[in-house]
């Protein structure tokens, strides 16, 4: 059994995980907008899933660069070296006293990453498809007909696919 498929179901429920909780982000700074929620239980809110989005978004990246998969890595490496720059400036926190002022900026960076995971999110779609169909073709089926569905040009010359629908040629 090949590993690819199950590997892209990880990177499909981890992709899941991090919209989620920019999700969960967004709806707190526009209820914070709205007046639905007061400042303080807004900030602690998103400032307690702001670690864990670090962290899930760093194993992303890392099994990426683990697994071989260079194009997406490549691609998750600039938000992640954002997060790890935010991080070790400690700008990382929204601060309850000038959540105000910042709103806006917030806003639009938790939006801009979550464009930015919905396209990953299509990419590993397309590869769970592309993968799922490869090894159900590679280990579900049998040789002959794997060979069939992909129209080998050896099994159309040996003739081993009369065999396939009954015709024999015994020499008795």
């Amino acid at each position: 059994m090949s590993w690819e498929p199950i590997l892209w179901l990880i990177f499909l429920a981890i992709n899941i995980s991090l919209i989620s909780l920019l999700i969960y982000q967004i709806v707190c700074l526009t209820d914070l907008e709205a007046d639905y929620m007061n400042p303080y239980e807004s900030s602690s809110r998103i400032n307690s899933v702001v670690l864990k989005e670090y962290i899930l978004h760093g194993a992303f990246c890392i099994l990426f660069l683990v697994t071989g998969h260079w194009f997406i890595f490549l691609l998750t490496l600039l938000p992640a070296y954002y997060n790890v720059r935010k991080f070790l400036s400690r700008q990382h926190l929204i601060d309850v006293t000038e959540v105000f002022r910042f709103i806006e900026s917030e806003k639009k960076i938790r939006i801009l990453k979550l464009g930015f995971y919905l396209v990953l999110f299509v990419l590993v779609l397309v590869r769970i498809s592309n993968e799922g169909t490869h090894s159900l073709l590679c280990y579900q089926f049998s040789h002959p007909l794997l060979e069939i569905l992909t129209f080998s040009p050896q099994f159309l010359n040996s003739g081993q696919y009369l065999g396939l629908i009954g015709v024999s040629f015994d020499s008795e």
